[in-house]
């Protein structure tokens, strides 16, 4: 399952290692209180989409009710491309949503990603909202970062080791019982 939370806040991360804002002035979008004094950005999900095909492994594990047998664990981890809205405001906002362009390549930002275990994908052209905003001119600026991730699930499966069985026919009656037993091989 997707943590949005968590990856907002990486991505808050990312944006402060590139821009140089200060934390506090990087904050998850739509928090629902006032924004920070002077210039500050605001990072929201927008579009998680999956790709390509799941990987699915799977191991064996000692069984939960009798360890003499073996359960399955079975993991599949589905890829995603995650697309963040990051939306600049007042003084230096284009010029702080230019610098998170190739930010990939600084070492900071290549830190975060690894210990996030995401993958950078794109940075989309950069929009120019600066325009009149309660009677003066504020800059604006916002741009959607891509990134690579997966989601894990993993699911514990029972293996069937012993079944019971009567077999009768139809003409004569007669029947037959059995077992088939997993471990006997």
């Amino acid at each position: 399952m997707l943590d949005t939370k968590a990856l907002c806040k990486t991505v808050c991360r990312i944006v402060v290692a590139a821009t140089g804002l200060p934390a506090d002035h990087v904050i998850v979008g739509d928090p629902g209180g006032p924004a920070p004094a002077g210039s500050y950005c605001a990072v929201r999900l927008q579009n998680p989409e999956q790709f390509g095909q799941a990987h699915a492994t799977q191991r064996d594990v000692p069984a939960l009710d009798d360890p003499q047998y073996e359960d399955i664990i079975v993991r599949v981890a589905t890829q995603f491309t995650l697309g963040f809205s990051v939306n600049f405001y007042r003084d230096g906002a284009v010029a702080n949503a230019a610098a998170l362009c190739e930010a990939n390549k600084r070492e900071p930002v290549k830190s975060l990603l690894r210990s996030a275990k995401l993958g950078w994908s794109r940075v989309s052209g950069i929009n120019n909202l600066t325009g009149l905003y309660q009677g003066g001119m504020e800059e604006r600026a916002q741009l959607t970062l891509y990134l690579y991730g997966e989601s894990i699930a993993e699911d514990r499966v029972q293996r069937i080791y012993r079944v019971g069985f009567e077999v009768q026919t139809e003409q004569s009656g007669a029947i037959a019982q059995g077992e088939v037993n997993g471990l006997s091989g």
